[in-house]
C-alpha cells in the first residue's frame, strides 16, 4: 500500500517531521492542520480491504487495528489497550418519538472513555514507526488524558501543554494519568492564545530537535484513527439487517477532527466499492460557540472561520466547555465534510441538553444500566439535534440517524449532577453507571508516577525553557 502526505492548502507532497508546510507560515491557516494522507492501492490490496470489512469482528482483541487502511498497523505489537469496537445502540423511545431510526455510537466505551483513543493509537503507531519514545500534546482534557494513558502503558514520556484558563481539576487529572503539564499564561489565557504559542515552538523545531513527536491536532494521523468509527458504524448497521450507510451522522464538534475523519472513512468505503452511498454529515455545536457551524452557514470550505464568543451564555459555556471553540483547528476539513455531503449545522443550548438527558435516562434506563452508557453532557447535543433536524425537514420520516456519543460522563460528574437537580431517580441511575465505569477504567485504576506541573508566562522563550527542563526529566516508574 503506497501512502504519502500532502499539504491540504497548496497540494504539494510533504514529509516534514513537524507536520507543517511553508505555504501557510504567514496565512490565517497558520495554526490549522496542514497535512492529509493519501493512499494508492492495487487490486489485491483492494480485495484485502473488502474482505477485512466483511470479516470485521466485534469480539476481536485487535479492535480497530483490523482495518487494513489504518496506517502503520505493523507497529501495533504489545498494544494491550483494545481501541474501537464501541457499541451501536438503537434508541427505541427516541425512534418512536421522532419517526426516525435513531442509533447512538457510544465512543465512551473506549479505554479512556473518549473517541480520542482512536486518534491517540494512530499517533502512537506513527511514533513507533519513527522510533520516537517521547511525545507532546496540546489539550485541556480528553485528548491529554487519552495520550497520557497510552504513553504510560507503552513506556513513553509525554508532556502536555494547557492554557491558563484550564480548570485545576482537569490539570490534576492529566497529571494523575502520568503526564507532565506546562500551564501557559494566566487564568485569562485562552485555548487559542496558548495553542498559537505551542505552534510557534513546533515550527521552530523545538520538539523535533528534542526527539519528541507532536501528537496535537497538526498530526495528520489523528483523523486516520477517526475514520475507523465510520468503518465500524457501517459494519454494525449491516449486521443489524440494515443498509450499511445511515442517512445522517451527527457529530458533536469543536476542533472538527472527529467529524472530518468519520467523513473520510465513509468516502474511503465508497471509493473502494464496499458501500454505494454516503451519509449527510451534521455538525452539532454549542450555540454561539462553534466555528464549524459558522463556516457551514457561510458556505465557507476553503479558509478558516473564527467564532465570536461574546454571545456565548455562561450556562452554555459551563456545560459545553470541551466543545466550546473560537477556532477549530480542523474546522476547514470538517466544514468541507458537512457541505460536500449535503449536511447541515445545528447549535444547541443548555435547556435542550437537559431535556434530552432527562429523556434518555428515563426512557432508556435499562439500556444505560445494562451497557454502562452515560454520555458526557456535551455529547447529548447529538441527540438533541435530531429534533431540530426533523423540525427543519433535514431529517425525513423513516430515515436512519446515528448520533455519535463522543465521551463518557464520568469526567463531567459535577455538570451531570447540576443538570439532574430535581430528578433524584435519574441521578441515582447516573451514579450507578459511573460506579461501574470507575471500576472498569484503566485510567482511574492505573498506578504510577504523577506528572510534574510548570506554570509559565505566555512568552515563547520562557515556554521553551520549561519544555527543555521537563524534556530532560524523563520517566520515573
Amino acid at each position: 500500500m503506497d501512502q504519502w502526505k500532502r499539504c491540504l492548502y497548496c497540494g504539494a507532497e510533504n514529509n516534514t517531521a513537524n507536520y507543517t508546510c511553508s505555504c501557510i507560515a504567514d496565512e490565517p491557516a497558520h495554526a490549522y492542520r496542514a497535512l492529509g494522507l493519501r493512499f494508492q492501492l492495487n487490486r489485491q490490496e483492494i480485495a484485502e480491504v473488502k474482505a477485512a470489512f466483511q470479516n470485521y469482528r466485534f469480539d476481536d482483541e485487535r479492535g480497530m487495528l483490523q482495518y487494513p487502511l489504518l496506517p502503520n498497523r505493523e507497529y501495533a505489537e504489545a498494544t494491550d489497550l483494545k481501541v474501537g469496537l464501541t457499541p451501536l445502540h438503537l434508541l427505541k423511545s427516541f425512534s418512536k418519538r421522532s419517526g426516525v431510526q435513531v442509533y447512538i455510537k457510544d465512543e465512551g466505551q473506549n479505554p479512556s472513555g473518549c473517541f480520542k483513543d482512536r486518534e491517540t493509537l494512530s499517533c502512537l503507531l506513527n511514533s513507533r514507526r519513527r522510533n520516537r519514545k517521547k511525545a507532546v500534546i496540546y489539550s485541556s482534557g480528553n485528548a491529554a488524558a487519552s495520550a497520557a494513558l497510552f504513553a504510560r502503558r507503552h513506556g513513553m514520556q509525554l508532556i502536555t501543554f494547557v492554557p491558563g484558563d484550564t480548570y485545576a481539576e482537569k490539570i490534576a487529572y492529566i497529571q494523575k494519568c502520568g503526564s507532565d503539564v506546562v500551564v501557559l499564561g494566566k487564568a485569562s489565557t485562552s485555548f487559542e492564545e496558548g495553542f498559537r504559542l505551542f505552534v510557534d515552538l513546533n515550527e521552530a523545531n523545538v520538539f523535533e530537535e528534542a526527539g519528541f513527536d507532536n501528537w496535537a491536532v497538526r498530526n495528520p494521523y489523528r483523523v486516520q484513527g477517526d475514520k475507523t468509527t465510520a468503518v465500524e458504524m457501517a459494519r454494525q448497521l449491516q449486521e443489524q439487517a440494515h443498509g450499511p450507510i445511515p442517512d445522517v451522522v451527527i457529530v458533536p464538534s469543536a476542533n472538527g477532527s472527529n467529524l472530518a475523519g468519520i467523513w473520510e472513512g465513509f468516502r474511503e468505503l465508497k471509493n473502494l466499492g464496499i458501500t454505494h452511498k454516503l451519509p449527510r454529515m451534521v455538525v452539532a455545536g454549542i450555540t454561539n460557540a462553534n466555528p464549524i457551524c459558522k463556516a457551514v452557514r457561510m458556505q465557507e470550505k476553503q479558509a478558516p472561520v473564527a467564532c465570536d464568543l461574546s454571545g456565548l451564555r455562561e450556562q452554555d459555556a459551563q456545560i459545553g466547555s470541551i466543545i466550546v471553540a473560537e477556532e477549530g483547528y480542523d474546522s476547514v476539513e470538517a466544514a468541507k465534510a458537512v457541505l460536500e455531503s449535503g449536511g447541515t449545522a445545528v447549535e444547541v443550548g443548555t435547556n435542550s441538553i437537559r431535556k434530552v438527558m432527562v429523556r434518555f435516562l428515563h426512557r432508556e434506563r435499562r439500556l444505560a444500566l445494562k451497557n454502562g452508557i452515560l454520555p458526557e453532557p456535551a455529547s447529548y447535543i447529538a441527540m438533541a439535534a435530531i429534533e431540530k433536524l426533523r423540525d427543519r425537514r433535514k431529517l425525513r420520516f423513516g430515515e436512519t440517524a446515528v448520533a455519535v456519543i463522543t465521551g463518557h460522563g464520568i469526567k463531567a460528574q459535577g455538570t451531570t449532577r447540576r443538570l439532574l437537580k430535581g430528578y433524584p431517580e435519574l441521578l441515582r441511575t447516573a451514579q450507578q453507571v459511573i460506579g461501574r465505569k470507575r471500576r472498569e477504567s484503566p485510567v482511574l485504576g492505573s498506578k504510577g508516577r504523577t506528572g510534574q506541573r510548570r506554570v509559565v508566562p505566555a512568552d515563547l522563550h520562557r515556554l521553551r525553557a520549561a519544555f527543555r527542563d521537563l524534556a530532560g526529566y524523563g520517566i520515573q516508574t
